[in-house]
C-alpha cells in the first residue's frame, strides 16, 4: 500500500487538524462514536467517574459531590464536539474508498479525551484482560468481543495520529 493512502493528520493554515486517508473500517469506528460516547451504565460511569479514594469514604463523598459533576458536564461538552465533528467525515477528494473528517483546533483535546473515554467503556464493558488486548486478532472478526476488541485498536491509532499531531 502507498505511504501517502495511510491514515495521517494535517494541520490546516487555520490550525484545524484534518484526520486525512481514512479507510473505511476506520471511517465506520469513528461514525460509533456518538453512540459509545452516549453510553451510561453503571459499570461505565464507576470506571470513567469513580473515586480515586476507594479507603476513604469523607474523600469519596467530598469527591463525588464536587469533582463528579464538573467531570460529567466535562465528558458531556467533548461529546457534543466530537459528535458535530463526527457527522462531517466526508469522502477524501481524488482518491478511491478513503475518508477526511476536520477536527477544529480547540476540539483536540475533546477527541483525545473522548477516544480515550470510548476505549476505556469498552475494556470494562467486555472485561478485557491484558493478554486479550494483546493477542493478535483472528483473521476473520466473528464475535462482539473481537469486533470490540479490533475497535478499541482501531480508535486507539486515531487517538495517536491525534495525540502525535497535537505535540
Amino acid at each position: 500500500m502507498s505511504r501517502a493512502l495511510l491514515p495521517s493528520v494535517e494541520k490546516t493554515p487555520e490550525g484545524a487538524f484534518v484526520v486525512r486517508h481514512v479507510p473505511p473500517l476506520m471511517a465506520l469506528a469513528l461514525r460509533q462514536l456518538p453512540e459509545l460516547l452516549a453510553d451510561d451504565s453503571p459499570g461505565i460511569r464507576r470506571r470513567l467517574l469513580g473515586t480515586p479514594f476507594p479507603e476513604d469514604e469523607e474523600a469519596a463523598r467530598q469527591w463525588r459531590r464536587y469533582a463528579a459533576p464538573e467531570l460529567e458536564h466535562l465528558f458531556a461538552a467533548a461529546r457534543d464536539l466530537v459528535v458535530k465533528d463526527v457527522a462531517g467525515i466526508v469522502p477524501e477528494p481524488r482518491t478511491r474508498n478513503r475518508f477526511r473528517v476536520e477536527i477544529p483546533a480547540k476540539h483536540l483535546k475533546a477527541w483525545i479525551s473522548s477516544l480515550a473515554a470510548v476505549r476505556v467503556a469498552l475494556g470494562e464493558t467486555h472485561g478485557f484482560s491484558e493478554d486479550e488486548m494483546e493477542a493478535v486478532l483472528p483473521p476473520v472478526v466473528v464475535t462482539e468481543r473481537e469486533r470490540a476488541v479490533l475497535l478499541v485498536h482501531v480508535l486507539g491509532w486515531v487517538q495517536g495520529l491525534l495525540v502525535e499531531a497535537g505535540a
